[in-house]
Parts: C-alpha cells; sequence; structure tokens
C-alpha cells in the first residue's frame, strides 16, 4: 500500500510525512490545503472505500487542532490515515459528506465537542449529543471541567469505601471465604 500511496503522491505533487507505516497501515501527516484532496485521491485512486472515523486532538500549545481522517480499503483491509493541524481559533475544515455520507454524524460531534466548523456540512449546527449546551465546547483543553461541575451541581459527598466480602457477610451471613491479612496486620 505505501508503495502505491507514495507513486501517486510523487505525481500530484503533494508533499507529506510519513508518521507510521507497515504491511497494511499507513499514517501520514499533510498540510491543511493539501488533505481534501489527498483524502479524494485516497478514495478514487486507492480504493479507500470506508471512512472510520474523523477524530480531533486538541493542542492547545501550538494553537492547533490535528484532524485525522481514518480511511479503510473494504476489500483487502489496508487503514490509511490522514492529518492534518488546522488553526484553532475559528477552526474551519472542509467536509467530506459529498464522499461519506456518515462524515456528516462525526463532523457534526467534532463540531458540538471542539467547536471545528465544517462548511458544507448539510447538518452543521443542529444538536448532536448536548442538547442546548451554550459553554465552550466540553473537549478543548480550556472547557474547566471542575469549574462546570461545581457550578452545576455543587459539592460531591465523599465516598465511603467498603469491602465487598464484609457487605456481603454482613447483609447475607454467607460469605465463608477468609480475608487474607496483610503483612503488617499479623
Amino acid at each position: 500500500m505505501e508503495n502505491e500511496l507514495s507513486r501517486g503522491i510523487q505525481e500530484s505533487g503533494r508533499e507529506l510525512k510519513i508518521l507510521l507505516q507497515n504491511r497494511n497501515y499507513l499514517h501520514v501527516k499533510a498540510a491543511p490545503a493539501d488533505a481534501p484532496g489527498l483524502i479524494l485521491w485516497a478514495r478514487s485512486r486507492m480504493g479507500m472505500d470506508v471512512l472510520q472515523l474523523i477524530s480531533a486532538v486538541d493542542r492547545i500549545e501550538d494553537g492547533e487542532f490535528q484532524i485525522t481522517w481514518i480511511l479503510e480499503r473494504s476489500s483487502g483491509g489496508d487503514v490509511l490515515l490522514i492529518s492534518s493541524d488546522y488553526p484553532r481559533k475559528n477552526c474551519r475544515v472542509p467536509t467530506m459528506t459529498s464522499l461519506w455520507p456518515a462524515a456528516a454524524a462525526f463532523e457534526r460531534e467534532l463540531f458540538e465537542m471542539f467547536g471545528i466548523s465544517f462548511p458544507g456540512n448539510p447538518r452543521e449546527g443542529e444538536d448532536f449529543l448536548l442538547e442546548g449546551w451554550n459553554e465552550i465546547p466540553p473537549m478543548r483543553r480550556d472547557f474547566d471541567t471542575l469549574k462546570y461541575s461545581m457550578e452545576n451541581f455543587g459539592e460531591r459527598r465523599a465516598r465511603e469505601h467498603t469491602d465487598v466480602r464484609e457487605l456481603i457477610s454482613r447483609r447475607t451471613g454467607e460469605w465463608e471465604t477468609p480475608v487474607p491479612m496483610k503483612e503488617e496486620d499479623r
């Protein structure tokens, strides 16, 4: 697979960085301007006919989101990952819904969870998982989970640890297995 991909990239003039490759797996990094064309090329020229997933990683220190498309060739099981770094501020990534209708769901989830826009996605902006959510997208690394939890749910009561064998024994009187003693308790 990597020879076939390398030949196509040389023909198209795309510059890529190979991140990882083995027999049926190739992960490449492309410039944001090259990623959509490479994805289209992988589908049409390499037969990558399954979109397994679109994922995002918030690289807040670099001011970027890493977007990764995981593609598969259903005949043969070859897997191609195409990653690209997009600016975090007002992030806009081309939609892949015209190639794979399933992309609509992945893109809607990334919009809701990270605030990444996919112009052209026919259902962008509709609630997906977080109905009525008005806060910063919760998967962004600058979302303060503890602050949100305290403001909306208040202080949580402390948990008490209970030994399961002791609890069963107290309730049923049926636990016959001796509890091993720790060396320091002997």
